[in-house]
């Protein structure tokens, strides 16, 4: 079981094996018009999002990417305007990314490969030009996965954020996770995530139809837009073979639906 740790163009970057990948990556515009959304699987560019006229914003994760004829060199895309969110002592930061790429080989490819190497304790890479380096008020995550019929309450600046799961569990079992220990894990189908505000009505943050040996899990609760309300930074993968994660953040949210309004980049490493 895997869990990683946001007007559109999407990423296609890949990923070394056992940590090899072949990425999709997307990002999913404030402006939800189906004309506005574009998908690509066969090409790399820039991650970017229209925010405003002229202005872009985009997410980045920090992996090891493959080099091969659709790809484009990390470092051509990490430019000045790019910040980290990172941890430091239990303290959230953003700052200007500070990383360095390292060369290596896919033997699953038959690629070379560039690893993104942050100095920090990272979690992601963000571009957007309204963000502004510093300290980030966050929230301890009291639990990472909300599975169905669970729910999770952040309580922030006079707020109450209620975070619920529906869907249906067909099987569970025990595992062991990266740090050793053992715990519960379901597979889950239907599965979809809700938000409420101060007890108004659900809205929609995440939906996935079903789950192969893998599950969603909360990377980041706290305010990185500055904006008084809550932004949240989500690992999403469907698959255990792929690498997900989304950004919502509270200012950029449109028609009342978190998802739609997200920031996504998901990475394949399937051999």
């Amino acid at each position: 079981m895997k869990y990683l740790s946001l007007t559109a163009l999407f990423i296609t970057l890949i990923f070394q094996s056992c940590q090899n990948q072949s990425p999709v990556n997307k990002t999913i515009p404030n402006d939800t018009a189906a004309s506005d959304i574009t998908s690509d699987t066969n090409t790399v560019s820039s991650p970017s999002t229209k925010t405003s006229p002229n202005k872009e914003a985009s997410i980045f994760m920090i992996d090891t990417y493959r080099m091969d004829e659709y790809s484009e060199d990390p470092s051509k895309i990490l430019n000045d305007g790019w910040l980290d969110l990172y941890e430091e002592k239990g303290e959230y930061y953003l700052a200007k990314v500070d990383y360095k790429i390292e060369d290596g080989f896919s033997e699953c490819a038959g690629v070379p490969t560039k690893g993104v190497i942050s100095k920090r304790n990272s979690i992601l890479f963000l571009n957007f030009p309204f963000l502004k380096a510093g300290k980030i008020e966050n929230l301890k995550i009291t639990k990472a996965e909300i599975w169905p019929k669970e729910t999770v309450q952040y309580n922030f600046n006079n707020q109450k954020y209620l975070l619920k799961g529906y869907g249906d569990i067909v099987g569970t079992n025990i595992q062991t996770n990266d740090q050793n220990h053992e715990e519960v894990f379901h597979d889950v189908k239907n599965y979809k995530l809700i938000c409420s505000f101060n007890g108004n009505s659900e809205i929609n943050m995440f939906k996935a139809d079903q789950f192969n040996d893998t599950f969603i899990k909360t990377l980041f609760v706290g305010d990185i837009d500055r904006d008084g309300k809550l932004d949240f930074i989500i690992s999403t993968p469907t698959d255990y073979e792929e690498n997900s994660i989304m950004l919502i953040l509270s200012s950029q949210i449109r028609d009342n639906d978190m998802e739609k309004s997200s920031y996504k980049q998901d990475v394949q490493f399937d051999c």
